[in-house]
């Protein structure tokens, strides 16, 4: 009850004991009048009491309706989940469609390819027995000449034996004609088929580095020229596992805002990148700053210059840039590009090999190319204390430093 309400019913009170008292003494005038003025009192405290249940019961309506809106935005983030895995499915089954459609393609492909070369080769064979058999022809026609024509026929049996020579050549080209395309169809139809499941290892891997860092900034894009989202995770819980106080990359990028951000969530921790192009090196540093690194993430300009290494000469970045580095925990060479010269990466561990520490991790990205796995073997080779880890993903090789 309102002191209002209550400062009524105390004067409705008073009232009706002054109407009892004053019919008692016989002061009917009276009596009716204080009556009069309990029933005014009693309709003012009615109406009072009328407008605050009118008031509650628009508090009432107006709560339930954000409850309805609150309801409602809850069944709309339940129903979320179903959406997004409705759509990956229908994306991967658009995919999964696409793939197959290319895989009977190919496979169309390499069977005329074949079937031209076995005709070819058919082709070759009847053209060889229908020059034998004239060779023949004439060997027997010579002989009958006597022994005044027998050089012409040592002639013509060279001729036949360089005939023969060039028939085996050619067969023997053929054949490895053939098997280089059975080879490269091969290979072809491994990578087609692994496109039926690449995307869904590279979203999971996404969502899992989403989860693992609160970015600040949108992010760069992955895949592509760009490091995919599988080799990023690896580093990031390879970070994680070996909490680096100086990790150093060979080209920057998506991969630098990366790593800055898990070196931020330890606590510690520097990454000085390289980048051979001045322009892509200050978008690199604006990006960083966007995302509030530029603390814990250096880009150095290290033009490519000609650098010596056991005797050959590469093309890599100045050296200039690293000779202050040390201690080097965490070494990922993912540069320079293919396009700056043969084995452009192979520098890398030989000349940054003195200022790691024992104990250090190297990943070299893009290892499914020829030259990334030559540059991987070579390292393996010439530096002692260096091993590979049994655990990889497709495109890049993890590589402990663990000196004598």
């Amino acid at each position: 009850m309102t002191t209002r309400q209550l400062v009524a019913g105390l004067v409705a009170a008073a009232l009706g004991l002054a109407t009892a008292v004053l019919g008692v003494v016989g002061q009917a005038d009276l009596a009716i009048a204080a009556l009069g003025l309990l029933l005014a009192v009693l309709v003012v405290v009615l109406l009072d009491i009328r407008r605050r249940q009118g008031e509650m019961a628009k508090r009432l309506k107006q709560m339930a309706q954000r409850d309805l809106a609150t309801a409602r935005k809850i069944d709309r983030l339940r129903g979320l989940p179903a959406d997004v895995e409705a759509s990956g499915r229908r994306t991967l089954d658009a995919v999964t469609g696409e793939v197959r459609s290319t895989v009977g393609r190919l496979q169309t492909a390499g069977d005329r390819v074949l079937t031209g070369i076995a005709q070819e080769r058919l082709a070759a064979a009847e053209r060889h027995v229908e020059l034998v058999g004239h060779v023949g022809g004439i060997g027997s026609t010579l002989t009958s000449l006597g022994d005044g024509v027998s050089g012409i026929r040592e002639d013509v049996a060279s001729t036949k034996k360089r005939v023969d020579g060039a028939r085996r050549d050619l067969l023997a080209g053929q054949e490895e004609l053939a098997q280089g395309e059975k080879r490269r169809l091969i290979s072809l139809r491994e990578r087609v088929d692994k496109l039926g499941y690449e995307p869904v290892r590279q979203i999971q891997a996404l969502m899992q580095l989403d989860k693992r860092i609160d970015a600040r900034a949108p992010l760069p894009p992955t895949g592509g020229w760009a490091m995919e989202p599988t080799t990023l995770f690896r580093l990031v819980r390879l970070v994680d596992q070996t909490r680096p106080a100086m990790v150093v990359e060979c080209g920057s990028g998506a991969s630098t805002v990366w790593l800055a951000y898990a070196l931020e969530s330890l606590g510690g921790g520097r990454l000085v990148s390289l980048e051979h192009d001045e322009r892509y090196a200050e978008q690199t540093r604006r990006t960083l700053e966007e995302h509030g690194l530029s603390g814990v993430a250096e880009v150095r300009h290290a033009p490519l210059s000609e650098v010596e290494v056991n005797g050959e000469t590469f093309t890599w970045y100045d050296p200039t840039a690293v000779q202050d580095l040390k201690d080097i925990e965490l070494l990922l060479v993912d540069g320079p590009p293919r396009a700056s010269g043969p084995r452009a990466r192979y520098p890398a561990l030989p000349l940054l090999g003195t200022r790691l520490a024992p104990g250090a991790r190297i990943v070299l990205d893009d290892v499914d190319r020829p030259e990334e796995q030559e540059a991987a073997d070579a390292w393996l080779a010439e530096t002692p204390g260096l091993v590979r880890e049994g655990s990889e993903t497709d495109r890049s090789a993890l590589l402990t430093y663990r000196p004598g």
